[in-house]
């Protein structure tokens, strides 16, 4: 792909992939290096064959799963483990995220387990249809669905007891 390509990728793609980066790690930092190697990864290693987004989608989730080893295996030489000293960058998130009730769903999506996180991200920010998110994730599109209603379910449930 020529340059060109590659900035209308990132400008269509980047905002997206950030939140759902952010939804993984749950802070800026952390979310912002995803971003940044998920392109680079994807710009040397993308072969023009398939969707784009579902690439760049493969190569975040495999760069956070990368993130989550290494953070296990970083330990002092007195055996402590390291703590992760990045806080949740609330002030990243209230840039993107403007409005005080989308900021609270978004908190509460990120409280949801992995699999309804997901589906819910991928529904929402990245506008996939099921049998995308079916593919992705090799589901069937009917669990696709229930995945996606629960993930409501428990969303319309924290709004109603007021944490929301």
């Amino acid at each position: 792909m020529f340059h060109d390509e590659w900035d209308f990728i990132y400008k269509r793609y980047a905002k997206p992939l950030y939140l759902y980066a952010l939804s993984l790690t749950g802070n800026g930092y952390d979310a912002e290096d995803l971003l940044h190697n998920t392109f680079v990864k994807a710009y040397l290693s993308y072969k023009q064959s398939g969707n784009i987004k579902y690439w760049l989608i493969t190569v975040l989730k495999n760069e956070f799963l990368n993130l989550q080893r290494k953070k296990k295996r970083e330990i002092l030489d007195n055996g402590e483990i390291i703590l992760d000293h990045h806080s949740s960058n609330v002030d990243v998130l209230n840039n993107i995220v403007k409005a005080e009730e989308r900021q609270a769903l978004f908190d509460a999506i990120l409280e949801l387990p992995v699999p309804m996180k997901e589906v819910l991200m991928e529904s929402v920010y990245f506008h996939m249809k099921d049998k995308e998110i079916a593919r992705l994730h090799q589901l069937s599109e009917e669990n696709v669905r229930k995945i996606r209603s629960r993930a409501k379910q428990k969303l319309m449930k924290k709004m109603k007891e007021g944490s929301l």
